[in-house]
């Protein structure tokens, strides 16, 4: 059975659910020429570069570019380390490795430094999948293990299940088929209960490969019809592309060619739209492999040889390896055995491992033929003398080879020994490591419980006392107000004494910051209308002065989050606002939330004269304090930029996993 590379890698952006998935392009760059030089503005050229990841790479690279180099000008790091990421993700689909390397260290060094787990767990998961697609498969194994366990620390579950998923895709590239197709039955199951559509269709391209290699057709046929209506269906290119390429591998190990080389032309044909070079190279060379088969040379050697010349453009070693065995059996079976000769040592080069006796003996056959071609004459004239030389020089190599093995077998076995010792140190400290790590979150988790009843108490005091003002107070003073109004009616003349006048003002007032205080209690548009409203009324009341103007943009907003989390970030934001108009001397300020189906961003800044973070980290701010409560209460991370004479920057990312 023919030998294809399985290389679909989930690429995470920094956000599980990308905020092009559910943004126009065009409606985003539109907003770019009202934003000023500032974090917003690279948070939006980071939104408009993952708009465009999917259709326009090139165009996607230009906008992340100018992202970064803002984000250095304006000293706003995660907008750096962001935007870093995110260009290293996109070399690695351009081939681009050294360009990779180089800004996915950059985005490494800048998230180690806010030491945001989830976003370290991305990078390990970039490192794995430049590592699969240059062939350093237990380099990417490794990666791709840390980035798990590294997600499922932040209790990132959907992350998680992508980074396993590529773990199932190295061991079927290593041939570990049995277990790729068990903890791919597991991972569908997985992504099946969460309805995630992009990992069912992943989960079936892997099992459909695997299942092919342990030639269990029926099996894999059973999941065919479902992964094409996928593939059909999807907004995702590339995924669609390595579905029909593994229905494809599936016939060709039926050996129906045919079949086989129009789902591979139909993956070749959506890999060259979204400018992937690595997929485009493997599928060049599978469609070079059934022209071979069928007879069909000419086409087979221009197919192959596309397929070279991108791989060695984008320095693809895993599929210069295949291509070049292709080719050697293509040049062999049209008796060009020099070339044949050569593409078979390419491959041997290309290869980590020692070559097998299959290939041996192939390789000298090669040879051999293309000897004989050359010299037939003088190899006859000294055959008989190559044979009793050989058999002399065989024999004493027989004999070195023999105190070589017995050499060789003794250091193996001390270096076992040696191996398992340190194995057994390695282990014990492992177990130690783990042990505190679960005590440190059991901690954690006591910490969050207590927190999370404390929140849950102020809360519903809040709501008590608010509708305890509203109807007890409140109602008091609407009959007092009734009453008061009436005593013109009963005594006319007392309209004519001031105090009637001034009382009857007080009694209004009092009436009006009654409702006042409790709207902010427990505000009934929050309630009613939901948390973007809520934070749109929020402003306008804070913006009622002439001293301090505040925005509000809300995007993805329109469905609801849970009422305990959009009363929990309503309360952040109104502390945020409230730290504005006491302490900044802002004019300005700016409310921005955005809302996908698994993350929400809010970023809350200011121009006001701004302050040293260190000195103010040192002393401890109730309401600061209060805010990183809620925030952790939401397992979420804050994050405050603010420089003096400028203003201040405060992002907040809250993680909303659907339960």
């Amino acid at each position: 059975m023919a030998r294809f590379i399985r290389f679909v890698l989930f690429a995470l952006a920094l956000y599980s659910t990308p905020a092009h998935a559910q943004s126009d392009p065009d409606q985003l760059e539109s907003q770019l020429k009202d934003k000023k030089e500032d974090s917003s503005k690279v948070n939006l050229l980071i939104d408009i570069g993952n708009a465009y990841a999917n259709t326009d790479l090139p165009k996607s690279i230009v906008f992340l570019q100018q992202a970064y180099t803002l984000a250095q000008k304006v000293k706003f790091d995660y907008g750096a380390a962001r935007s870093a990421y995110l260009l290293g993700i996109s070399y690695v689909d351009e081939g681009k490795y050294p360009l990779a390397d180089s800004f996915i260290r950059i985005a490494e060094r800048g998230f180690e430094k806010k030491n945001i787990v989830r976003d370290l767990a991305k990078v390990q998961n970039a490192w794995g999948s430049m590592n699969f697609k240059q062939g350093n498969y237990w380099a990417a194994s490794s990666n791709f293990s840390k980035s798990a366990e590294l997600f499922d620390q932040a209790k990132d579950t959907s992350s998680s299940l992508l980074a396993y998923q590529n773990l199932v895709a190295v061991l079927g590239v290593t041939k570990n088929y049995e277990k790729a197709v068990a903890q791919g039955k597991k991972v569908l199951a997985l992504v099946e209960l969460r309805k995630d559509t992009i990992g069912i269709g992943f989960a079936l391209q892997g099992l459909i490969t695997d299942l092919a290699y342990l030639r269990k057709y029926d099996e894999a046929f059973s999941y065919i019809k479902r992964a094409l209506d996928f593939a059909n269906t999807t907004s995702q290119p590339g995924l669609a592309a390595e579905i029909y390429s593994a229905v494809g591998g599936y016939y060709f190990a039926r050996e129906n060619y045919a079949n086989a080389r129009n789902y591979f032309q139909t993956a070749l044909d959506k890999a060259e739209k979204i400018g992937d070079p690595f997929q485009v190279a493997n599928h060049h060379n599978s469609i070079g492999k059934c022209y071979y088969l069928t007879g069909d040379f000419g086409k087979a050697r221009e197919h192959l040889t596309k397929g070279m010349e991108l791989a060695k453009k984008h320095n693809n070693r895993v599929a210069i390896k295949n291509l070049s065995l292709s080719l050697s059996s293509l040049y062999d079976s049209t008796r060009d055995y020099h070339k044949a000769y050569t593409h078979l040592l390419d491959h041997s080069l290309m290869n980590d491992s020692i070559l097998n006796s299959e290939i041996r003996n192939y390789t000298s056959n090669l040879e051999v033929q293309y000897e004989t071609n050359k010299k037939e004459n003088e190899i006859l004239r000294l055959q008989q003398v190559e044979t009793d030389k050989n058999y002399q020089i065989n024999r004493r190599n027989m004999t070195i080879l023999a105190a070589a093995g017995l050499i060789l077998a003794l250091l193996i076995m001390f270096y076992l020994a040696r191996r398992n010792f340190r194995n057994k140190q390695k282990l014990e400290k492992e177990r130690s490591a783990l042990l505190e790590e679960r005590l440190k979150i059991m901690e954690k988790e006591k910490q969050i419980s207590s927190l999370q009843s404390m929140v849950n108490g102020q809360e519903t005091e809040r709501t008590r006392v608010a509708r305890d003002l509203h109807d007890g107070v409140g109602g008091l003073l609407s009959t007092v107000r009734m009453y008061y109004s009436s005593l013109h009616h009963e005594t006319p003349s007392v309209k004519e004494n001031p105090l009637y006048t001034k009382t009857g003002e007080l009694i209004n007032n009092a009436a009006e910051e009654l409702r006042k205080v409790a709207h902010n209690m427990m505000p009934e548009v929050l309630m009613k209308m939901g948390l973007a409203q809520a934070l749109k009324d929020l402003c306008n009341n804070v913006s009622a002065g002439k001293d301090l103007q505040v925005k509000f943009e809300g995007y993805g907003m329109a469905q609801r989050l849970e009422g305990s989390t959009e009363i929990m970030l309503f309360r952040i934001v109104q502390e945020l606002c409230n730290n504005i108009v006491k302490h900044s001397g802002a004019t300005e300020a700016l409310v921005q939330i955005n809302q996908d189906s698994e993350r929400l961003s809010l970023v809350v800044e200011d121009n006001g004269k701004g302050f040293d973070t260190e000195q103010v980290s040192g002393r401890r701010s109730m309401g600061m304090e209060t805010i990183k409560s809620r925030v952790s209460y939401l397992h979420g991370h804050v994050s405050i930029d603010s420089q003096a004479g400028i203003g201040t920057t405060v992002t907040i990312e809250i993680p909303l996993v659907a339960g």
